[in-house]
């Protein structure tokens, strides 16, 4: 496996200009036109045998393996930007206003075409086939995985199983640890959408009025404070309620309050339990402030799911390789879409963080000043190749 990073060092500064390229043209989800067109032509360079567009934004791709027939890898990738103004001072930041790659999505799809290119060179090495997913829309609900997987992604040919890796700051500025943890590895995120329906009125009259302010006020406090409280602690759920990043969580008009609630959730009983405990204090306020309150769910993404049997190939494959995996001891509280390859066709599948530095301020993903080491590439690109060989050759 070593070969591959000697490999990986050779096309370090193409892959460094490619990202570039993409972190200054950042297009959010279900409008990646420039990026999926840029996908397309690297891949047709690189010589893949085959190039599918299940999306009007997604591009697929096939790498055959010349040791015959076998089974089939997926490896994804996401590729969309966020709505956020870009801070960083780069010489290569963004030049389109209020758009960025604040998420490492620039990162996630050069270090896919850097494993497409490093295995197309290796062809003669495996067995089977490798499937090359690039996902539109991972940031923006309902998120690109479950329309892919409804286009028929995981078939023709079937996938026998999948990996996906995201970047991530790191507290102690460290580039290129793959992070593994067996089970429930990120969060099921869902949104409630809350509207408090009160009637206005004049400040001389405030009886004939239905305050819809004090309502929301007392609402947000409650939700925040007994939720949490309501469900095990073995099946963690948190609620938050006005901190919605991206727009307005909380607005309030006269008579009338809306408000955002995000759900975070590492167990299908917490998510349960939290969102009948949501609809029931809302239930319970809205009688006692004479309001009415709505509430409509919004759906997110489920829990990822890590078989232990991939991490453990992951372990191998990252280690044989030169690079640097480590288990932790916690989930990730961040969510992702990626769930729904594995969730919705029962195939088993294995998503990792990356290390990928601090840089100079020390902020968190979604961030416009977020900056991220480029050696991070190295590693993503090696790990995504060697796990992909090893799958398939096992």
């Amino acid at each position: 496996m070593s070969d591959i990073r000697s490999f990986v060092d050779t096309i370090f500064d193409e892959l460094v200009s490619i990202r570039r390229d993409i972190h200054a043209h950042p297009e959010t989800g279900m409008h990646e036109v420039r990026t999926s067109a840029l996908i397309r032509s690297e891949l047709e360079k690189m010589g893949v045998d085959e190039i599918r567009q299940p999306l009007p934004t997604a591009v697929v791709a096939l790498i055959h393996g010349k040791k015959g027939p076998g089974k089939c890898v997926a490896l994804r990738a996401d590729i969309d930007a966020l709505p956020v103004h870009e801070e960083t001072g780069l010489p290569f930041a963004s030049e389109t206003e209020g758009i960025m790659h604040a998420c490492g999505h620039d990162l996630h799809t050069t270090m896919l075409l850097g494993a497409a290119k490093t295995l197309c060179h290796m062809r003669d090495q495996f067995a089977g086939t490798v499937k090359l997913i690039f996902e539109p829309s991972e940031d923006l609900m309902p998120g690109g995985a479950r329309a892919l997987v409804a286009a028929g992604v995981m078939e023709n040919p079937h996938v026998d199983a999948i990996f996906g890796q995201h970047v991530c700051p790191s507290e102690n500025d460290s580039v290129g640890r793959m992070q593994l943890y067996k089970g429930y590895f990120t969060s099921a995120v869902d949104l409630f959408h809350i509207s408090v329906h009160g009637k206005s009125g004049h400040g001389a009259a405030p009886h004939t009025a239905r305050d819809a302010i004090a309502c929301a006020g007392y609402l947000i406090t409650v939700l925040q404070t007994v939720v949490s409280r309501r469900i095990d602690p073995m099946d963690t759920a948190v609620l938050t309620v006005g901190t919605m990043s991206g727009g307005d969580a909380v607005n309030i008009t006269a008579g009338e309050a809306r408000m955002v609630a995000v759900l975070r959730s590492f167990s299908d009983a917490g998510r349960d339990t939290a969102i009948q405990e949501v609809r029931r204090i809302c239930k319970g306020i809205g009688i006692a402030f004479d309001c009415d309150i709505e509430v409509n769910l919004e759906e997110g993404y489920a829990l990822q799911y890590n078989d232990p049997a991939m991490i453990d190939l992951v372990n191998k494959a990252v280690t044989a390789a030169g690079g640097k995996a480590e288990f932790i001891d916690k989930p990730f509280s961040g969510s992702e879409d990626f769930s729904f390859f594995g969730k919705l066709t029962g195939t088993p599948s294995a998503f990792m963080m990356v290390d990928a530095g601090r840089g100079e301020n020390a902020v968190s993903l979604h961030n416009g000043k977020i900056v991220f080491n480029e050696e991070v590439m190295k590693h993503g690109v090696t790990g995504l190749a060697a796990i992909a060989v090893e799958y398939l050759n096992q």
